[in-house]
C-alpha cells in the first residue's frame, strides 16, 4: 500500500463527490420515511421536537440538534405532532476521507447540544450550497470540501471527548473543595485557608480528603490550595499591567518577594522574567494544576 508523508495534499483533506441541500418546513404531524440512506446526510433541526428512528433506537432531538446519517442507514422521522418543524439538511458522498477519521460505522448519529460553531458551520454550509447552481452536478472545490471536514471533525470530536473518561471526573468531596477554594480566591484572597477548612467543606476526614486530592490532582489538598493562587498570578502577570507587587497582594501574598520565591520555584521562571520573555514571543510557563480549576478572575 502506498505510503504517504505528512505533508502530503493526498492524506488528510476531505474530497466530496457531490454537495446538495436546504432547507424544509413540516407540518405538525408528518413523517419522513422508512427509509434506506444511500449516502450522507447531516441535519440540523431549526424548529421543532422530532423523533428519529435509526434501525431499533428512536432519539429524541431537539432544536440545536445534529444528525449526522451515513450510507445503509434504515432510518425514519417523526416531526413534531404539535407544531411546525424545520430543519436545514444537505447531502454528501465521501471521494476521500481524511485519514485521522474514525471508521464511519463508529460514528455518532446525533448530538443534542453541540457547540455553538457546529451550527454555525451548518448555516455556512447551506448558503455555499444557495450560491452554487449547478451542484450537485459539479463536484465542490477544495475550499468548500474543507469546511465540511471541519464541521465534521468537531462533531466528532466532541463524541470522542464525551466518551472519554478525563480528569475532570472527580470525587464529589474535590470537586465541593475546589469550587470553595476558588470562590474565596475570588472574594478575599488574604482570607486564611486551613485543611480543617476544607474538611468541614468535603464533608469527609482528613486523611480521606488527602487520598483523595492525591490520586485525583497530584498534590495535597493545602499544596492544591497554593497551586491556585499561583496559577491566577500567571494569569494576572500575562494578561495585565499590574505590577509584580499588586499581583502578589491580589493572590493573597503580602510579602512580593517571598510571592516572587514560591512563583520562581512553581514555574521555573521569577514573575519579572516570565513579563520578559513573553514580550521576546516566549510564552509563559504550563501551570501544574489542570485549566478547568483556574480561579476566575472578575473585573
Amino acid at each position: 500500500m502506498e505510503q504517504f508523508s505528512p505533508t502530503s495534499e493526498n492524506l488528510d483533506r476531505l474530497e466530496l463527490d457531490y454537495l446538495y441541500g436546504g432547507v424544509v418546513q413540516y407540518r405538525a404531524g408528518e413523517t419522513l420515511g422508512p427509509r434506506v440512506l444511500n449516502d450522507y446526510e447531516l441535519v440540523l433541526i431549526i424548529e421543532g421536537q422530532v423523533a428519529y428512528r435509526v434501525g431499533r433506537r428512536e432519539h429524541r432531538v431537539p432544536p440545536g440538534s445534529i444528525i449526522l446519517a451515513r450510507p445503509g442507514f434504515h432510518e425514519a422521522y417523526q416531526w413534531d405532532r404539535v407544531g411546525q418543524t424545520r430543519h436545514a439538511y444537505f447531502h454528501f458522498d465521501i471521494a476521500r476521507m481524511p485519514g485521522d477519521w474514525p471508521d464511519p460505522r463508529s460514528w455518532p448519529a446525533v448530538r443534542n447540544h453541540p457547540t455553538p460553531v457546529i451550527g454555525a458551520l451548518f448555516r455556512h454550509v447551506i448558503q455555499l450550497i444557495y450560491s452554487h447552481p449547478m451542484w450537485p452536478a459539479v463536484p465542490p472545490g477544495p475550499a468548500e470540501c474543507r469546511v465540511v471536514e471541519t464541521l465534521i471533525s468537531i462533531f466528532l470530536e466532541e463524541h470522542a471527548a464525551e466518551n472519554t473518561q478525563c480528569e475532570y471526573d472527580r470525587p464529589e468531596p474535590v470537586h465541593r473543595t475546589l469550587r470553595w477554594m476558588r470562590q474565596v480566591i475570588d472574594d478575599d484572597p488574604r482570607r486564611p485557608v486551613r485543611l480543617e477548612d476544607l474538611v468541614r467543606v468535603a464533608c469527609v476526614t482528613d486523611k480521606h480528603l488527602c487520598r483523595l486530592y492525591r490520586k485525583t490532582l497530584g498534590w495535597s489538598p493545602m499544596r492544591t490550595y497554593n497551586l491556585l493562587r499561583l496559577q491566577l498570578s500567571l494569569v494576572l502577570l500575562t494578561r495585565t499591567n499590574l505590577t509584580v507587587k499588586q499581583i502578589a497582594d491580589r493572590c493573597g501574598y503580602e510579602n512580593q518577594f517571598y510571592y516572587s520565591r514560591c512563583f520562581s520555584k512553581t514555574f521555573g521562571r521569577s514573575p519579572n522574567r516570565v513579563r520578559q520573555d513573553l514580550s521576546q514571543g516566549v510564552p509563559p510557563p504550563s501551570s501544574p494544576l489542570p485549566v478547568d480549576i483556574t480561579p476566575r478572575v472578575y473585573w
